[in-house]
Parts: structure tokens; sequence; C-alpha cells
């Protein structure tokens, strides 16, 4: 084969925001946001309108997204979890196959909270930096980390960067944020930074970007995973930086009065700030994404708005970030030869159901995300419909390998390439949210219309039509004219587990 007749391979670009939900981008139908960044990838690629995570936490959902596998398979299966060798990713196949591979922003492949002798991504144990250390790191040869949010956020690369220029009292001053509403925490509140904007975490991300795309080889491709660490919590702006999205445009929660009356009873304990105190906590940590928790019956108007108004208008920063990588990219003349993904590891609830956050609560607020693929111009491929089918975090990595040509038996794979024309049946997603192995355990299915979610060891669970009510109000678990539809996916649920617990033992005679 000559030179001119082998396939080109693109390089390969995920963004992964963290904790964004779709109504945040203006190309979702949003009439409250402006995010031409991501709605370019949209307008030159692809928009998924199902697309599900694989889990309602961090870690375990990018461990799927890197390894197209979902939680069972990978077992990383909270936060708070290292992810460990064992785990193959993407980065490793392709680094295998020549690419450079780069990791630069929020990682979470290890645990925050951990001293730094058990985790790489210690937030106080890398405060001021790795030293002279950028990788390798789980595949990726070059590695800018940022650590933690916002004020526990100044931490890894971004922290030492920001020493580079700021001293530790400084820093300190600006972990100190200025409530705008000056209420109660209760997780979604509005702050303001003393932080310039210029100095950011997001703005460093792109700028890390930058740098990458300057200092690669350009003889050979490039994987890069560039993941910024906004809107999580707290909601924080930059002082220098006024909202984009005011308090007055952004719409309220949606809460209808006694909705939680026929859900899991851990909805309306959360609602309530009594989680704390229920026999659904179960292990020796708060629960998954609500902390200690909060009475959420207390938040007034003024702080909701605030608190919601902050959250998108993070949105807005990392928006104008991607607008300069995206130039940087079209500068270099990579933009046209470059497969990228833009993507976030889960949603937000933000006061929808009367709950703030994430955690075991499977709406689709918190675990469908925004999907886009914009594929290299010379990809001549066409997706499934886009609109309609249900895809999953675990389709990303099937999807990038079969774009740069490279067969993914290496890895096996729960997902499917989201190019391919080969029929398939009708797509499911799987979510799978563990407080712990004793406690509160759920598994969610989305499959055609319909959501199911089961919870270990107990009566209760969760099934919803989506078409006739997509805002998941009415519980139908325990409806008698839907008990067949109710085992259905039960057992669909059980046939996911099975496969995924097949054991890779070789059988060698009969006994």
């Amino acid at each position: 084969m000559t030179s001119a007749t082998i396939p080109k391979r693109p390089n390969i670009m995920i963004v992964c925001t963290d904790q964004q939900r779709t109504d945040t981008l203006s190309c979702y139908g949003s009439v409250f946001t402006h995010t031409p960044g991501f709605d370019r990838i949209s307008d030159d690629g692809y928009r998924f309108d199902r697309a599900y995570c694989s889990s309602a936490v961090c870690t375990p959902s990018r461990v799927s997204l890197l390894s197209g596998q979902y939680v069972s398979r990978h077992k990383v299966w909270s936060i708070g979890v290292n992810t460990g060798d064992d785990v193959k990713m993407i980065q490793h196949q392709l680094k295998n196959h020549g690419y450079q591979t780069g990791l630069i922003g929020k990682a979470h492949l290890e645990a925050y909270g951990a001293p730094p002798e058990l985790s790489q991504e210690s937030v106080e144990g890398f405060e001021k930096g790795y030293g002279d250390w950028v990788g390798p790191y789980y595949g990726f040869d070059h590695v800018r980390l940022a650590l933690g949010h916002v004020n526990y956020g100044m931490t890894g690369h971004y922290g030492s960067w920001l020493r580079s220029t700021y001293s530790e009292d400084e820093i300190q001053q600006f972990k100190q944020l200025s409530p705008v509403s000056g209420i109660a925490k209760f997780g979604g509140e509005a702050y303001k930074s003393a932080l310039p904007k210029e100095f950011h975490n997001s703005v460093w991300t792109a700028n890390s970007v930058i740098d990458f795309l300057d200092a690669r080889n350009e003889s050979e491709p490039f994987f890069l995973f560039a993941s910024f660490q906004d809107p999580h919590h707290p909601h924080a702006l930059p002082a220098s930086y006024p909202a984009p999205v005011t308090a007055d445009s952004v719409p309220m929660p949606r809460y209808a009065k006694n909705e939680l009356e026929d859900k899991p009873p851990h909805f309306k304990l959360a609602h309530e700030g009594a989680l704390a105190s229920s026999r659904f906590l179960g292990s020796d940590y708060p629960m998954l994404g609500q902390g200690h928790g909060a009475d959420f019956r207390n938040i007034d108007e003024e702080a909701i708005r605030e608190g919601r108004s902050h959250y998108y208008s993070m949105v807005s920063l990392v928006d104008e970030q991607l607008q300069r990588v995206w130039q940087a990219l079209e500068e270099r003349g990579l933009y046209e030869d470059t497969m990228i993904i833009v993507t976030s590891d889960h949603g937000e609830l933000l006061g929808d159901h009367g709950l703030w956050m994430k955690g075991p609560f499977h709406y689709d607020q918190l675990i469908r995300v925004p999907l886009l693929v914009k594929p290299a111009k010379h990809e001549k491929r066409e997706p499934i419909d886009p609109k309609s089918t249900t895809v999953s975090l675990v389709d990303i990595v099937p999807s990038c390998l079969a774009s740069a040509g490279i067969a993914s038996d290496d890895i096996p794979s729960d997902g499917v390439d989201l190019f391919s024309q080969e029929a398939i049946p009708e797509r499911a997603a799987f979510i799978e949210t563990t407080q712990d192995w004793h406690s509160l355990l759920c598994r969610s299915i989305v499959v055609g219309s319909w959501k199911l979610t089961w919870y270990s060891s107990e009566q209760f669970g969760e099934l919803y039509n989506m078409d006739t009510d997509p805002f998941e109000i009415v519980n139908l678990w325990s409806h008698p004219a839907h008990q067949s539809m109710r085992s259905m996916l039960i057992s669909r649920l059980l046939d996911f587990h099975v496969a995924l617990h097949q054991s890779n033992k070789e059988r060698i005679s009969y006994a």
C-alpha cells in the first residue's frame, strides 16, 4: 500500500465538562443561554439527544467514558475509589498505535480525599503541584492536572501555575468565597470569587490545551482528553465576570407539590435534609452527591435564582474557552483533521424535583448528558439516528477507535460505534449508582420510551413512561396496568448484569 492510499488517522479530542445538564446549551434548545462554542460542534457535526452517562457520580462515569465499559465491568464503582492499572482505556490502545496522548484538567481517576501516598490526585497532598512530574498517568504521556473544584480546587498543576504569580496569602484570599444571597449553604448557592477571570481554572485548561497543541509532535496524530472542572458546585464566578445568564432570566426549578410521595423514601429524606440520620446512608461516608445534606424546603427564590444563574454562567465561561480552543485548532490547520467529542460525566438536579446536586436519583436532569460529535472532515460516515437512538458514554471509545481504524478487541467494550450502519436492536442505556454494597444500590435501564430503576433488597422502585411523562412525575412501579413492562425491563436489566459478570476463566474439562 502506498502512502497515498493509507487512510489518514484523525486527531481525537474529547472535551469533558463536569456535572453539566443538556439545558445549559442553546443547541439543545435552551432559550436563556447562548453557547456558540458548544453549538459549533453540533453545527459542524451531530447532536445526540438521548445520551446517558453510566453513573450519577464522577469517577465511575469517567472511567466508563475512557474505557467503553459499564461500571459493573470496570468495577470502579464510586468516587473515592482508585481506578487501578488493571483497567485498560482508550489512551492505552491509541498510544500503542502511535498516538500522542494528553490529559489536561480534571481526571478524577483516583481519590481526591486520600493521602498522597495512596492517590496521585490527593487534593491536599498535591496542593502546591507536582514538581517536575508531568506524566505518565494511566496511559497519558502528557499530563496537566487540576484537582477538586473552585476554592478547594487550587491544587495540582493548576495550583502550581497559580502560585507562580500569587503568594500563598493571596491564594488563601481567593479561597474565601463571598455568598451572593447571604443564606445558609445548601450545595447550589451562588458565590463571587476574588480570583481574576484570567486565572480561573477554565481559562487555565484552555491555555494548557493550546500549549499541548504547540508542543505536539507534528508527525504523529494526537489524542487529547481536555477536562473542565465546571459547572460542578460550588457555583462561583469571578467577581470581575458579570453573570451572562442573569437571575431574572433563568427559569425556576420544576417541582410539583407532593411529587415525591410516590418515589423511593430517600428522595423525600434528601429533600428534607434528613438523609444523614436514615438507614440509607449505610457507610462511613456521607451520601453520594449530597454530602451531609441540607433542607431544600428552606431555600428562598432569590437564592434559587442566583444559584441557577451562576451554574449556567459557569457554562458560559467554559464556552468562551472552547471558542479559543477551536480557533487555536483552526490557526494550526488542525480543526478539520480532528475528531471532536464534547460531553459531560453526568448532569445536575439544580432544584428540579426539589433536589440539588447529584446522587442516587436517576432523573433525566442528572443522568442525561450532552453529546456532540464532529468527525474529522475526511471521514464520510453517517451516524446512527442521533435524535431517537438511546446512546451512552460507553459508545465513545468504539466510535473513536473505529475512526482511527483500530480494532477494539484488546479492550472489551460494552458500547457500539455511533457511526456504524449495521442494524442494531433497540438500544438500551444502563446507569449504576452505589452508595455502598450494603445499603443504597440502584440500577437503571433506559430503553425506548421507558425508564426503570431497581433498588437492591428493596420493595420499592421506579418506572416511567417518558413519552407521556417526560418529567418523571408519576411513578408507575406499583401500577397494576404496567406490571408486564416492569417485569420485562427487570429481566433485561438482569440479562445486562449476567453479561457483565461472565468469567474469563477457561473450562478445560467436563469435571
